[in-house]
């Protein structure tokens, strides 16, 4: 069985909101590697290669969006997601650890919790 980690980029089957379909995506594994561990589930946060502003508050613009595997440059969405570890396709890379930082401190902000002031390693 695979394996997923915090920072992980994965390309899964996303339900679409509001209407009936999937869409294949990439998404950011934001969960802890203990709950990941523990059940079926993971929380990601969407990945857009729309990268023109405006942009949305939780939104963070990846420096190393190639090393993660992503094929253009790209940008965390504050939109976090439930997904089946059955729904997802493949892994594309790992989040860079300053890239990571950066997308938790902008989702803490966007749901409203104090970001840490020390870095975490994805």
């Amino acid at each position: 069985m695979t394996t997923y980690d915090r920072g992980d980029v994965i390309f899964v089957e996303i339900a679409f909101s509001g209407a009936v379909g999937r869409k294949r995506r990439p998404a950011v594994v934001i969960s802890s590697d203990a709950f990941n561990t523990a059940g079926i589930k993971l929380i990601v946060a969407a990945i857009t290669s729309n990268v023109s502003p405006p942009f949305r508050p939780g939104d963070t613009l990846l420096k190393d969006w190639n090393a993660a595997g992503l094929l253009k440059p790209s940008a965390v969405r504050g939109v976090l997601a439930t997904v089946d570890k059955a729904d997802v396709v493949r892994k594309l890379g790992k989040l860079s650890t300053g890239d990571f930082t950066m997308v938790e401190q902008s989702i803490a902000n966007v749901l409203g919790f104090l970001a840490s002031t020390t870095a975490s390693t994805p």
